[in-house]
Order: C-alpha cells, then sequence, then structure tokens
C-alpha cells in the first residue's frame, strides 16, 4: 500500500490553511493510501483539547470531525515535542491519547520511511 506522510506548520490563527493536513490525509486514507500527520509549530495547538473546535472556514467540514475520522481510519498524528514544551503541552492536554509527542529524530525517520511527503 502507498503511504505519505503529511507535516504540517499552520494553526488556529489560519483557519483554512490547518485543514490542508486533515483534508489530505482523509482524501488519501478514501483512496487506500495509508496516511500520517506530524505537526509542528501552531500547527500542534490544533490538538490541545477544545481547540480545534474553535477553527471554522467556510466550505470546509468540522476540523473535530475530519481530525476524528482520520485517528478512526488508523492515520498516525504525531506533534513536534520541541513546539508543544513551548506552548507547554502536556499528553494530558491533548485532545486523543493516540496522538504522539515525537522529535525531530521521529520524524525524519518517518519521512524516510515514506513514499511521499508533503508539507502544509
Amino acid at each position: 500500500m502507498p503511504n505519505l506522510y503529511i507535516i504540517g506548520q499552520w494553526g488556529p490563527e489560519a483557519a483554512e490553511r490547518c485543514y490542508g493536513p486533515f483534508v489530505t490525509g482523509t482524501t488519501a486514507q478514501a483512496q487506500d493510501i495509508d496516511a500520517n500527520i506530524f505537526l509542528m509549530m501552531d500547527a500542534v495547538m490544533l490538538m490541545k483539547k477544545g481547540s480545534a473546535e474553535k477553527v471554522k472556514a467556510p466550505g470546509f467540514p468540522p476540523l473535530p470531525e475530519l481530525i476524528d475520522a482520520f485517528l478512526e481510519a488508523g492515520g498516525k498524528i504525531q506533534v513536534c515535542s520541541n513546539s508543544v514544551e513551548f506552548r507547554k503541552i502536556g499528553q494530558e492536554d491533548l485532545r486523543d491519547p493516540r496522538i504522539e509527542i515525537a522529535g525531530a529524530a521521529t520524524m525524519i525517520d518517518e519521512v524516510l520511511k515514506h513514499d511521499r511527503t508533503m508539507t502544509f
């Protein structure tokens, strides 16, 4: 099965842009492509409990529904350890226990394991 690694950098301040990883991830899954998402910088805020619920962009489905659908379909979401530390976010603050806190070395390993990488 082909696989795709998606890196997101945009957070709640850029509503339309922060949808990119999740629309792309769920679309890839619908096409039988294994997709994983790594969020860094402001994008880690999207995984904080209650944060995604505040993001709205016309023409897009609710962001929490996309995130949940991605996880339910077997997608993996990782958040940058430095970015969450900078924002004082711990594992207990994340919206779902399946979300993993990972460092740059993990991101590089994952990029090298995947067929393709996209950045938003």
